[in-house]
């Protein structure tokens, strides 16, 4: 996804899909320690800058969150803006390093539906899987898997609307989502999809609606920007 602003992209109420790497692709995230700092981090400040978290993934260079904005866009920024400097402060003291802990700024694609929201959480289930490092999701211990398929409490968490529309109880919704995970992983295997690279997830007629217009602020944007070039270089003229 190209560095566009973050208001153009994101707005109040969104429903996210949050993924950041480590500096130069680095394995900071590889100990347990940093894995259990960065989630205790995101459940101190999740409440009071009113963001809800529905499913994660932490694997050992990067990481994985879905969401839902309960606030305001600019609390949302400022969320991981805090969560993310304090967790490299406390990396860096630990590891007894200097500089950058998270490669950039981190990536916020925003989703459509509930379908699509559920389609990212069960991708992000197999990332482990994927990257060869278990045999199936429930061996790896950093992701919201448990939670959805085998009842297991997590603070951090709050159930996804697509999912408590899987059934009627929780035993049903658990073996509901278990059987939609190996359905997939069965089907699509190590099969990678770009949820991580575009700005808007969801139905293809609404993803390039939501494209469109994007260019079209950002033409904007950069319409007024030479415009106020242009009106400098005449201040300054003789």
């Amino acid at each position: 996804m190209a560095y566009l602003p973050r208001y153009a992209i994101i707005w109040d109420g969104a429903i996210f899909h949050v993924t950041w790497q480590c500096h130069n692709k680095s394995w900071l995230l590889k100990y347990s320690w940093a894995k259990q700092l960065y989630y205790d981090l995101l459940l101190k400040y999740k409440d009071q800058y009113k963001v809800c978290f529905f499913s994660y993934h932490f694997m050992d260079n990067h990481i994985h969150l879905s969401g839902k904005i309960l606030g305001t866009k600019e609390e949302f920024s400022s969320l991981f803006k805090i969560v993310n400097s304090r967790f490299a402060k406390e990396i860096n003291k630990q590891l007894k390093r200097k500089g950058q802990v998270v490669m950039d700024r981190f990536k916020s694609p925003c989703i459509q539906s509930d379908t699509a929201l559920l389609a990212v959480m069960t991708y992000q289930d197999l990332n482990s899987y994927r990257a060869k490092k278990v045999n199936h999701p429930k061996e790896y211990r950093w992701s919201s898997y448990h939670f959805y398929a085998y009842g297991k409490k997590d603070p951090l968490l709050t159930p996804a609307p697509s999912y408590l529309a899987m059934g009627n109880t929780d035993l049903e919704r658990q073996q509901a989502y278990r059987k939609l995970v190996k359905e997939i992983l069965e089907k699509e295997g190590f099969q990678k999809k770009d949820y991580s690279e575009k700005c808007y997830i969801g139905d293809p007629d609404w993803v390039l609606k939501r494209s469109r217009e994007l260019k079209i602020i950002m033409q904007a944007k950069r319409q007024a920007y030479l415009l106020r070039q242009r009106r400098q270089l005449y201040a300054a003229s003789p």
